[in-house]
């Protein structure tokens, strides 16, 4: 094939994957200790480096959980997935998220499906209602206050100097009834039996895929408004959390 052809069909593959993106959960907190972590998820890693952070957005580092090898293992990554093949960093800033439905079919997701699934550790995300031409952003959690893994994918991708960055992408799914009120789409949080199923280095068959990326069960999630001061991605405060009225 010409290189004329290469990159033609590498711009349209990437004109695909950003028309198809559905941009859900742009925002998340991750407040849980790193000991906690660590326990919740029977992970090896350092855990003193861990802050707090109740305003996670795009292009940070965040705690992400993967299996190389027998043990978990909690690894930081840059949120927001660089294929392998990319050229330019950027094109991570419209890959934060992937839909699950079609993991297996896009071309920079589907390799990783097999051998780098991940956990993206949180705590609770947000959401925005829109209600008379305003966005009012409400928060999202476990009603048993637990740190829980979204189902994620990672890469690995060395930047133009050499260096090796890791980055990752969470899976959405169709809405539980809870989140349906206001978006179609909501990240797959795993139950503790599907995050074993997910980090096991052995692919996935299409059934074992629709058995665990599914939504999460509406009655064991919490969901309230907050402060608009969260709309502001700088602002990173525990007062983001706080129900208001």
């Amino acid at each position: 094939m010409q290189e004329g052809q290469r990159t033609v069909r590498l711009r349209l593959h990437i004109a695909r994957v950003l028309r198809y993106h559905v941009l859900m959960c742009a925002r998340y907190v991750i407040y849980s200790k790193g000991t906690r972590i660590l326990k919740a998820f029977r992970a090896v890693g350092p855990a003193s480096g861990l802050r707090p952070s109740y305003n996670v957005a795009p292009t940070q580092s965040v705690p992400i959980v993967i299996r190389p090898d027998e043990a978990n293992r909690l690894v930081m990554a840059r949120w927001g997935l660089i294929p392998r093949w990319a050229k330019d960093m950027k094109i991570g800033n419209k890959m934060i998220n992937a839909r699950a439905e079609t993991l297996h079919e896009k071309p920079s997701f589907r390799n990783l499906l097999k051998t780098h699934r991940c956990l993206v550790v949180a705590d609770g995300f947000y959401e925005w209602k829109h209600e008379g031409g305003r966005k009012l952003p409400l928060f999202i959690t476990l009603k048993d206050r637990h740190p829980f893994g979204m189902a994620g994918l990672y890469s690995e991708w060395k930047d133009p100097e050499g260096r090796m960055v890791t980055t990752c992408t969470i899976a959405t799914t169709a809405a539980n009834r809870l989140l349906g009120e206001v978006h179609k789409r909501m990240p797959v949080i795993l139950a503790p039996g599907d995050e074993e199923e997910w980090l096991r280095p052995e692919a996935l068959s299409p059934k074992e895929l629709m058995g665990i990326l599914r939504a999460y069960p509406e009655d064991e999630m919490d969901m309230y408004p907050v402060s608009p001061e969260v709309n502001r991605p700088s602002n990173d405060s525990p007062e983001n959390i706080k129900r208001v009225s």
